[in-house]
């Protein structure tokens, strides 16, 4: 009856998409657009965001940068 059974399989939300998913349409739609320019440094991108309220660390946005999240995983 209980052959096979396993441990699901778990995939750490990615910080990002969670942040992204929480804003609105029109600041989604800001986030992404800095998140895919190369003139913000990831740790000047971290540290706007949470002047305003948005809590991320720059890791997670290296991550999410260089395509290491689990964002690029479940595509």
């Amino acid at each position: 009856m209980l052959e096979g059974l396993q441990p699901p399989k778990r995939t750490p939300a990615c910080k990002v998409r969670s942040v992204l998913e929480s804003l609105d349409v029109k600041d989604k739609e800001i986030l992404k657009q800095a998140l895919t320019n190369a003139e913000w440094p990831h740790a000047t991108l971290t540290y706007e965001l949470n002047k305003r309220g948005i809590k991320i660390s720059e890791q997670p946005v290296r991550t999410h940068r260089v395509g290491r999240c689990s964002c690029v995983r479940e595509s």
